[in-house]
C-alpha cells in the first residue's frame, strides 16, 4: 500500500479520457494512494495529466517545486481541419492542441502514449520527440471466463453492435451504415448505440438498422456479450470499447486506421484495408468490411475464444495499473 498523494488538474470529465481517469482513480485509491485536484491544500507527490488541461501555470509552478508530472496522451486533434466547423470550434480545437504540445514538450517529466500509433503521431506532429516515454495500452475489467461462455450459450450469435459516442461524426457515416444494411446477410441484426449530432435517425437510416440510442456505461458489457463489435473509429488512440468487446469475447471488425491493427489481430477479429485516405475522410471500402464481418460470424466460437484470451493477456486493468504504478514509483525515487 502507498500513501503518496496523486494530484489531477481536475476531476474526471466526459468521453474516453474521463472514463479512463475514473477507473484509474479507483485503482489508485484501492492501492492506498491519496487523490486530490488543483486547489487542494496538501502538497502533491505526483501530478497526473489525462489528455490535457488549461492549468499550465499550476503545472509550471509545481515543476519548479520539483514535483514530477506524468502526462498520458491521446492523439492530436485533427477532425476540425477536415469537417465543416465554425470559426469558434476551429480556434478551440487548435488552442487545445497547443496546450497539449506545450505540456508534452516542456512541462511533463514522463510521457505515456496509449499505443505505438500515438507515439509515432506525436513524434511526427509534436514540437519535440520525447525519449522518456512508455507505451501502455488501456486496461479494462476482465469477466470470469465461465461467465462469458455461459452468456454465449444464452444468446443467439447474430448481433452486430456499433457503439460510438457520436455515430455520425464522419461525413459519410450514414451512407456507410445504410450500405452495410443493404449488403450484410439478412440474418444479422445490426444494433446502433450512441447519439447523432447532425441527422435525425428516423429520417435517414435504413429500416433494418436498429437505433438503440445512448448506452449507459454500466450496460456496455451486457450489450457486447454474444455479439460482433464493429468499430467505426477513424485513427483512434486506443479505444476502450475495443478492449471491452474483446474482454466479453466479442470479436472486433474495423478498418485499419489508428491503433486498431495493434489491438486486434487476425485470431480475434478482422481489421481491413480502409480503401482510401482516412486522413482526408475519404469513403472507405465497405465491401472489405462486410467480408471481414462475414468471416467472423462463420467461425464465431474460434474468434470469440481468442478475443477473450487476447483481452486477458494484454488489456487487463490490473496489469495496466501495475505499469503506471512502476512509473509513479520511478519518478518518486
Amino acid at each position: 500500500m502507498s500513501n503518496l498523494k496523486i494530484f489531477f488538474p481536475h476531476s474526471p470529465g466526459s468521453g474516453g479520457p474521463g472514463s479512463f481517469q475514473t477507473r484509474f482513480e479507483k485503482e489508485l485509491r484501492n492501492k492506498g494512494y491519496k487523490i486530490a485536484y488543483k486547489g487542494a491544500k496538501d502538497k502533491a507527490n505526483v501530478i497526473f495529466v489525462v489528455g490535457g488541461t488549461k492549468k499550465l501555470l499550476w503545472l509550471f509552478i509545481n515543476r519548479l517545486r520539483g514535483i514530477p508530472v506524468i502526462y498520458r496522451l491521446d492523439g492530436i486533434g485533427w477532425l476540425h481541419k477536415k469537417r465543416k466547423t465554425t470559426a469558434k470550434e476551429y480556434i478551440i480545437a487548435e488552442f487545445r492542441n497547443t496546450l497539449s504540445k506545450i505540456i508534452h514538450a516542456f512541462l511533463a517529466s514522463r510521457i505515456v502514449y496509449q499505443s505505438q500509433f500515438v507515439n509515432h503521431w506525436w513524434d511526427k506532429s509534436g514540437w519535440l520527440r520525447r525519449k522518456d516515454f512508455k507505451i501502455i495500452y488501456n486496461g479494462v475489467q476482465i469477466p470470469q471466463e465461465d461467465f462469458v461462455k455461459k452468456a454465449l450459450c444464452d444468446k443467439p450469435i447474430n448481433r452486430l453492435v456499433i457503439l460510438e459516442g457520436v455515430i455520425d461524426y464522419t461525413p459519410y457515416a450514414i451512407d456507410l451504415l445504410n450500405e452495410l444494411a443493404e449488403k450484410l446477410p439478412e440474418n444479422i441484426q445490426i444494433e446502433l448505440y450512441g447519439k447523432f449530432e447532425h441527422h435525425k435517425p428516423e429520417d435517414c437510416l435504413h429500416k433494418r438498422l436498429i437505433n438503440k440510442g445512448f448506452l449507459k456505461r454500466d450496460k456496455v458489457y451486457e450489450v457486447l456479450l454474444g455479439s460482433v463489435y464493429l468499430s467505426l473509429d477513424i485513427h483512434p488512440a486506443c479505444p476502450n470499447t475495443v478492449a471491452e468487446a474483446l474482454a466479453c469475447g466479442a470479436p472486433v471488425a474495423a478498418f485499419n486506421t489508428g491503433s486498431l491493427a495493434e489491438l486486434v489481430d487476425d485470431t480475434c477479429g478482422r481489421v481491413v484495408d480502409y480503401g482510401s485516405d482516412p486522413w482526408e475522410l475519404g469513403y472507405p471500402h465497405v465491401d472489405k468490411l462486410i467480408e471481414g464481418v462475414n468471416q467472423i460470424f462463420s467461425n464465431y466460437n474460434y474468434f470469440s475464444s481468442n478475443a477473450y484470451q487476447k483481452a486477458k493477456q494484454d488489456y487487463n486493468i490490473a496489469d495496466m495499473f501495475n505499469k503506471y504504478n512502476e512509473i509513479i514509483a520511478d519518478v518518486n525515487k
